[in-house]
């Protein structure tokens, strides 16, 4: 699988980097600074403008080439972006308990769903974005291991403080309609949470 995104994004280098407008409309949502995950990043469409805003970003990839224009692009823009290079469909460890915030865009990864909620600190935010079949858009992944049910992010995120959830709505470029949601983890016992907007 690596090898297939190593490919991708080669044929994508001179692309420009889109920082997701979507993840740019929940900013509000978040909390202004602290530590971040951004799993699956890719090229580091997203990591790269967190980072900028001075989010402690740690991005994870299996792909040895988009990290490589990731840590590129992070170095000419003077940015401190930490990176790691991890197959999650292999070994899906993220650190327990170690992020403000953790992203996962247009990556789906049901095995992963465990330890993304792990990864998030009490008091923390999840911040995920795919396709979903709550539309009638079509387009999108062709195989259904990549594409939400309608509802399951909120199942995912259930005893969680959902901030916002939003599916079926948008249509990505490429077809497939799309949920999101902004879920924060409840805190530690006797631990209250400032609201972050």
């Amino acid at each position: 699988m690596a090898n297939d995104w190593n490919r991708v994004w080669r044929e994508r280098r001179q692309e420009p980097l889109q920082f997701d407008s979507w993840l740019q409309k929940v900013l509000p949502l978040l909390p202004p600074s602290g530590r971040l995950l951004d799993i699956a990043c890719g090229r580091g469409r997203n990591a790269l403008p967190l980072a900028a805003l001075g989010y402690r970003v740690t991005a994870v990839d299996s792909s040895s080439q988009g990290l490589e224009q990731l840590a590129a692009e992070a170095a000419r823009r003077q940015l401190p972006v930490a990176i790691l290079q991890q197959d999650l469909e292999r070994d899906l460890r993220l650190p327990p308990a170690s992020f403000d915030i953790v992203l996962q865009f247009f990556y789906l990864q049901r095995s992963l769903f465990d330890s993304l909620r792990q990864a998030v600190k009490p008091g923390g935010l999840a911040v995920v974005r795919t396709f979903s079949r709550a539309g009638k858009s079509d387009g999108g992944p062709g195989n259904p291991d990549y594409v939400l049910q309608p509802g399951e992010l909120p199942a995912v995120f259930s005893g969680w403080d959902i901030l916002l959830h939003e599916e079926g709505l948008d249509q990505a470029q490429r077809g497939g309609c799309l949920a999101g949601i902004v879920a924060r983890k409840p805190p530690a016992a006797g631990r209250k949470v400032a609201p972050c907007a």
